[in-house]
């Protein structure tokens, strides 16, 4: 198997995941900001941070994502603590 398709194993905390539901929604910054009670400048680290960690490049990919990890539907982001294969 060629080691560029096999998954990586990436653990998401609890915040991170809500995050990437959160954006996978579509909500703008300022919206998730408010949700997350964090001022904007430490969303945009946040952000910045967790699409390194996803290997994404914007929102649509980081949805993308989310949508593969199944936090857009059956169990809540901040359910979950397994390790997530991206």
């Amino acid at each position: 198997m060629n080691p560029t398709t096999q998954p990586r194993v990436v653990v998401l905390d609890r915040e991170q995941r809500e995050l990437l539901r959160l954006l996978a929604t579509g909500l703008p910054d300022t919206a998730i900001a408010r949700r997350m009670s964090l001022a904007p400048r430490t969303l945009a680290r946040r952000i910045s941070s967790l699409y390194q960690t996803l290997q994404a490049d914007n929102r649509f990919q980081a949805g993308a994502a989310a949508e593969r990890l199944g936090l857009l539907t059956g169990a809540r982001a901040d359910e979950r603590s397994d390790p997530l294969a991206v």
